[in-house]
């Protein structure tokens, strides 16, 4: 199956972390995915302005020292609220003494990674083994109170998406984008941007839509613990033809690399490449975005 490229709209989709103004950021994406402005042909969906009061400086989302992901971690990671929530009391009761031990562990090395200059602990292996599918092997309750727990401290902007009222007019921003859009498009996201993008597209408002190639950079959706907050059941939103998921093996954010395996559709298949983000942290959007593979897969798709 093949597509010309220059007949679609290109929609952009940013991921967690505060972000330069709209249209710098527009302008970063056109020039790490093109090498040059697109004007028209791209279209941010921008909705950094509901999660944070004012714009950061364009570094914070360049593959620089810092990096993308140090501006999504917070600096503190202490919570005690296990205990007052009632459903997770009882899941992490009903667990083992190594079972309990394993959680509470797993759970700060998480935390100790995503804080750590390069996003990795100096001695952690971070990838994943065979048949891994899930962050959290844990009964479904306290895997969910965890999640939100580790998004409240680390990544504040996936907590303001999931469990937040704002959820709704994130996905309104996606959603006035699509609606505008005449003809074919072409959405590119990145980390949270991919959740957005993945449930937006999946209503049923845009199942006649026509998108020839969905990208997903850098993405969560292959662990159980998103899986259980997003649009279900798991398949390829229909107006879809073909999904490209892009996946660096040492991105924090995406340790589990493949979404074939999860999402299913008829007659349609994702397809999973494994590439190298040479980003410090393995996560940045620009490093996906200039990625050769990722920019062979806008202008072409089999």
């Amino acid at each position: 199956m093949e597509f010309n490229a220059n007949s679609a709209t290109f929609i952009y989709v940013h991921g967690a972390g505060n972000k330069p103004p709209e249209s710098d950021l527009k302008r970063a994406w056109d020039e790490d995915l093109f090498g040059r402005d697109m004007r028209e042909r791209t279209r941010m969906v921008y909705y950094a302005d509901l999660l944070h009061d004012r714009p950061a400086a364009i570094a914070a989302d360049a593959c620089g020292a810092t990096g993308a992901l140090a501006a999504l971690v917070s600096d503190a990671f202490a919570d005690t609220a296990l205990l007052e929530d009632a459903e997770a009391r009882e899941a992490f009761g009903e667990m083992d003494s190594n079972g309990q031990e394993f959680a509470l562990s797993l759970a700060i090395s998480m935390a100790a990674r995503a804080a750590s200059p390069t996003g990795l602990a100096p001695t952690t292996d971070v990838r994943p083994a065979a048949g891994v599918v899930e962050l959290l092997p844990l009964p479904g309750p306290l895997r969910r109170f965890l999640l939100r727990q580790l998004l409240r401290h680390l990544i504040p902007d996936a907590n303001g998406y999931f469990f937040t009222r704002t959820q709704d007019r994130i996905r309104d921003r996606l959603r006035t984008v699509l609606d505008a859009v005449a003809g074919p498009v072409v959405v590119v996201s990145h980390s949270l941007g991919t959740v957005v993008a993945y449930d937006v597209l999946s209503e049923a408002d845009f199942a006649q839509k026509d998108v020839p190639l969905f990208i997903t950079l850098g993405s969560p959706l292959g662990y159980t613990e998103i899986q259980d907050v997003i649009t279900r059941p798991l398949r390829i939103p229909a107006p879809v033809r073909l999904w490209t998921n892009f996946a660096d093996p040492l991105d924090l954010v995406t340790l589990d690399t493949t979404l074939a395996d999860d999402f299913r559709g008829a007659a349609k298949v994702i397809a999973d490449i494994r590439v190298d983000n040479p980003s410090p942290n393995n996560h940045a959007s620009c490093g996906y975005l200039r990625s050769r593979h990722v920019r062979d897969a806008v202008t072409a798709a089999a």
